[in-house]
């Protein structure tokens, strides 16, 4: 999807069809913080980059999860709008569906491919391991 198709959904997540409500502005920004809210929980899709231009495509991030951004804003739109039960429905959805998102990733079942080189992008390896800190000291305590 494209930036301009997330903005119509959104219009049509909040009704908002005279284009009176919310500002195109605000809906952009809100899908811009829902790519940095992705980055931030998807180590594979931190290549995303915001939506600036009207034809700007979302990348990285699989079609069937595009309209998740849509949900963000809507979300962010009905906060700002004080309807607060419909605001806190949206963004559990939101986040219910990313961890859903980041499972299947970590699972192999979706697997996200660089678009200019076409190779896996894999999660940054980071080692964890106990240091035995209380056995292993000499003299006692």
């Amino acid at each position: 999807m494209n930036r301009l198709d997330l903005v119509l959904r959104v219009r049509s997540y909040t009704r908002d069809f005279s284009n009176v409500t919310f500002r195109e502005g605000d809906i952009t920004s809100y899908l811009n913080e829902g790519i940095d809210r992705v980055k931030q929980i998807i180590p594979e899709l931190r290549g995303m980059v915001k939506l600036r231009k009207s034809e700007d495509e979302v990348i990285l991030m699989p079609s069937m999860y595009h309209h998740l951004l849509a949900i963000y804003s809507t979300a962010r739109c009905f906060e700002q709008d004080e309807r607060h039960y419909q605001a806190g429905k949206l963004m559990n959805e939101f986040e219910t569906k990313l961890m859903k998102l980041n499972d299947d990733i970590l699972g192999g079942e979706i697997v996200i491919f660089d678009p200019v080189t076409g190779l896996e992008i894999h999660r940054p390896y980071v080692e964890d391991y106990v240091v035995d800190n209380y056995f292993s000291r000499k003299g006692g305590i």
